[in-house]
């Protein structure tokens, strides 16, 4: 008897740390660390830095796992919701800062109102019905991962802002984007690299 009541102490023990394990790990999942209502769309003019076909968003929602940093990025523009979601690889870059799987998903309409947005600011024809691709996986690197294999010293002031250049390739189309991200002050950048990649990148964001 005594050996029995033993054996159903053992069990029950083994039972709760299972049971414990399997809390731990649901835990682990995918979820919201904030959620923010959508700011207006910054875009660059002619007169500011750059090409005059930057545009800032805000991000409204950041999730993780395992694997990834997940932005979900929705501003306002002339009514109308625009944004995207945007999964950056948590891996610690290498060969200079060079990487892949970094991610651009659709969040539905506003993803579409962000292209046709952008086709507008890039001055590309599109039609209305014009519609943002599932999700594309590209290449990129870590511009501050870049500077330092080149010797560069960090910069401490904006050592909250990630930067990259991400790889748009095909057969035969090929573009360059940068994308800025910021998840302390809740924003995220995509920044021209060339004025003569407009209607590559259109072409690779469009279902």
């Amino acid at each position: 008897m005594k050996n029995i009541i033993v054996l159903f102490s053992l069990l029950t023990i083994t039972s709760c740390t299972n049971d414990s394990s399997t809390s731990t790990k649901t835990s682990t999942d995918t979820a919201a660390s904030i959620s923010l209502p959508p700011k207006p769309l910054v875009i660059s003019t002619a007169e500011d830095e750059g090409w005059g076909g930057d545009l800032k968003l805000s991000i409204t929602e950041i999730k993780e796992n395992d694997t990834a940093n997940i932005y979900k990025v929705v501003s306002t523009y002339e009514g109308n919701n625009l944004g995207l979601q945007v999964s950056i690889p948590k891996i610690k870059e290498k060969n200079k800062g060079f990487a892949s799987g970094l991610t651009l998903s659709s969040i539905g309409k506003e993803s579409d109102n962000l292209l046709a947005t952008l086709a507008l600011v890039y001055k590309q024809k599109m039609d209305s019905s014009i519609q943002f691709t599932n999700s594309i996986s590209l290449n990129y690197v870590n511009l501050s991962e870049f500077g330092k294999s080149l010797g560069a010293q960090e910069s401490k002031s904006n050592n909250s802002v990630a930067e990259y250049k991400l790889f748009f390739q095909g057969d035969e189309d090929y573009a360059e984007l940068y994308l800025n991200v910021n998840p302390e002050e809740h924003w995220i950048e995509l920044n021209e690299k060339d004025e003569e990649y407009r209607p590559a990148i259109i072409k690779f964001l469009r279902k």
